[in-house]
């Protein structure tokens, strides 16, 4: 199984994929964590590269999806084989909100290039962590971050929310302004109902 975590920076995805594992992990299931862009020696070199040098929306679309290449090929689809439970903070909805409509990036292109670079295998699930986004701002303050101009968030986090309503099927939509505890059991609660897990 495949879950993703999505939102703009600031919004606690990140916290809730940890929380998921260590959780998972706890109840002796075999339980992957990646970050995407990163979690391959490939990818977090592209990683560096991507937070070190501002460059054009089309060279970083590529790197972008270069590094997820990496990532599937060397740890999420062997994982997957394994029967393993795969959680990734990040994955191809951020490439759409960030790179496709925040960067102003062709929409198909963006989706042929997600396709070339996940092998066409999309998550099971994806929790997206809905803040507004003076919430994300005051949360990400004081940290190093490529994408906090405001207006460029705005335009992301509408993105996020067009792209939910486009695929209920796959994308949870969560209210990441209330409690930590609060959306983790919502995450939990999902997980039990749609696949039936013992939580």
């Amino acid at each position: 199984m495949l879950i993703t975590f999505e939102g703009i920076d600031g919004s606690g995805k990140t916290t809730q994929a940890k929380r998921l594992y260590e959780h998972l992990k706890g109840l002796g299931y075999k339980v992957s964590l990646y970050r995407d862009p990163g979690s391959t020696e490939l990818a977090e070199k592209i990683r560096e590269l991507i937070l070190g040098f501002e460059t054009d929306p089309t060279t970083e679309l590529l790197l972008f999806e270069c590094a997820r290449s990496s990532l599937v090929w060397e740890k999420i689809l062997p994982d997957l084989r394994n029967g393993k439970v795969v959680i990734v903070d990040r994955f191809i909805d951020s490439t759409m909100a960030y790179q496709g409509y925040g960067r102003e990036i062709n929409l198909g292109t963006v989706n042929i290039l997600n396709h070339i670079a996940t092998r066409g295998r999309k998550p099971d699930i994806t929790f997206l962590l809905n803040v507004p986004l003076e919430v994300a701002l005051e949360r990400i303050k004081g940290k190093r971050t490529r994408f906090e101009d405001g207006d460029y968030l705005r335009r992301v986090r509408d993105a996020y929310i067009l792209i939910a309503h486009e695929q209920k099927d796959r994308i949870v939509m969560l209210d990441g302004t209330r409690s930590e505890e609060e959306v983790f059991m919502d995450v939990l609660k999902v997980l039990k109902e749609r696949f039936g897990l013992d939580l």
